[in-house]
């Protein structure tokens, strides 16, 4: 059973609020730059945001490399900025966001402090290269190579704070999804994926930190993704790879058809990152000592006399590796069905967590079970009307004010249509139409928007909702009633169309 104690999606944010800003400026920078006519006074501004960055910045921008002569010679960060130039005060952000990030080793993964600052910039650069070989943006890469372990960085820290989680023991276990399916239930991928959104990094750098292991037969569709997996193998080569992913990284055609890339590029690729990582590696420390877990490293790189290799799951992944990719299926109609019952996106979250809590344990039972989805709906559905009734004040009903016979009293009370003027849907699509559907939802009261959905959305009878709700039959019928009525209303005079417009 996964130790998962007291693990929330809120404890997860609350670590990573608690590291250092400079990824949110990396961020900023990367929207920033891509206006290619950007002044460097904003660039300057948000590097000052983070004043340790900044002084960091100046530092190295007064080295010899950048024309310094070890003497202090320009003191501020739009001199600094503008010493360096654009792409190269980029990159330097990266170098330093990765040594402020790092700050100890992780405990629990049993990755020292330089071998992951090492891991994270050669893989940034090794990103770097290969994207402008394979067409694809090099800043994005580059981030994307840079932010990749950030769900490990954290899960080590929400360790610390769990009781019952062992460190990883890679000769035990294999692969970190082993460990970490029972330790925290959700992946490091999933958790850096989580941060990066919520750190507002753009949505192409998060869909490739949270495929890039290419466990799904369509994250193969995503380029970066790929790309990001085939710079471990690089990686992995020059013996820097982290313990647990080495299964991940294994050469196969199929990446480097997916890239467009020739061997001959990628060894190019590889030779340039190298070069570059030699150029940066004083700005993290001294040269920690390559990271070997067994005799079958992967190659990494194709050699031009290798065969088409075959790609095999590793031995080590089972049913852990399976559960993430059943959750990532599953994920978006579970966290659907409670935020339209509880009408509050943080609260859904919580509430899709937990319901995937119980699905691990009870994976065994699941795992082939063609019903899966409609158990995980009933269960969504459940812990969400649970949560209404347990942790709000008991339901105050103010159709309870209005006497309806017991007897079908309210049966025959005339339908309203679950509608909208015409005018208000007017060029709007089907997902368009959805959005403001379920905008005016939330608007509902919640004795209106339960059994409504509960109705139209899990079709559901009345009887049934009735005994879900545990109030009378014909309370159902006139709530569900007046909330056609209500959201009728709602819509017509286009509710919430200021909020969801933003």
């Amino acid at each position: 059973m996964p130790a998962t104690g007291a693990l929330t999606r809120e404890k997860i944010f609350e670590i990573a609020r608690s590291l250092p800003p400079a990824p949110k400026v990396l961020a900023g920078l990367g929207e920033l730059l891509l206006d290619v006519n950007v002044d460097l006074e904003p660039v300057a501004d948000l590097i000052k945001r983070d004043t340790a960055l900044a002084a960091h910045i100046i530092r190295i921008s007064n080295s010899v490399a950048y024309g310094g002569s070890g003497e202090i010679h320009v003191g501020t960060v739009e001199d600094a900025v503008g010493r360096v130039g654009f792409r190269e005060v980029y990159r330097l952000v990266g170098v330093v966001t990765t040594g402020r990030l790092v700050e100890r080793a992780l405990k629990f993964y049993g990755v020292p402090t330089e071998a992951l600052r090492v891991n994270m910039l050669y893989t940034a650069l090794v990103c770097e290269a290969l994207a402008e070989a394979a067409r694809l943006d090099p800043r994005k890469a580059y981030t994307a190579g840079l932010m990749r372990p950030l769900g490990i960085l954290v899960l080590d820290r929400v360790a610390e704070l769990l009781t019952s989680v062992e460190p990883y023991n890679h000769e035990a276990l294999g692969s970190y999804a082993t460990w970490e399916a029972r330790s925290f239930v959700f992946s490091n991928c999933y958790v850096a994926a989580m941060i990066l959104t919520e750190w507002g990094f753009p949505t192409e750098i998060v869909e490739a930190v949270r495929d890039h292991y290419l466990m799904r037969e369509a994250d193969y569709g995503n380029r970066l993704a790929c790309l990001l997996n085939l710079a471990g193998g690089i990686v992995a080569v020059a013996g820097y790879a982290l313990p647990g992913e080495y299964g991940y990284w294994e050469s196969t055609e199929r990446k480097l058809t997916a890239l467009n890339l020739t061997i001959r590029q990628v060894n190019q690729a590889s030779d340039r990152a190298r070069a570059a990582f030699e150029a940066f590696r004083v700005h993290i420390g001294p040269e920690p000592t390559a990271v070997s877990c067994n005799s079958d490293e992967p190659s990494g790189v194709l050699d031009a006399s290798d065969e088409t290799p075959v790609q095999t799951e590793p031995a080590e992944v089972t049913s852990p590796d399976e559960f993430t990719t059943f959750m990532r299926d599953y994920q978006n109609m579970v966290y659907t069905t409670a935020a339209r019952l509880l009408g509050n996106e943080a609260q859904a979250e919580d509430i899709a967590q937990e319901v995937f809590i119980k699905a691990y344990e009870r994976w065994d039972d699941l795992r082939a079970s063609p019903a899966a989805g409609g158990w995980l709906k009933t269960v969504a559905t459940n812990m969400s009307i649970n949560h209404l009734q347990r942790y709000r004040k008991r339901w105050r009903f103010f159709s309870e004010m209005t006497r309806h016979d017991t007897d079908g009293g309210g049966e025959d009370q005339p339908e309203i249509e679950f509608a909208a003027p015409d005018q208000f849907f007017a060029g709007m699509d089907q997902d368009e139409r959805r959005a403001w559907v379920e905008q005016a939802l939330e608007a509902l009261p919640e004795h209106q928007r339960v059994p409504l959905v509960l109705y139209h959305f899990d079709d559901l009878p009345y009887d049934e909702i009735a005994a879900k709700l545990g109030v009378s039959l014909a309370k159902v019928k006139t709530d569900i009633l007046r909330g056609r009525t209500a959201l009728a209303r709602l819509l017509a005079r286009g509710a919430g169309r200021e909020q969801l417009a933003r």
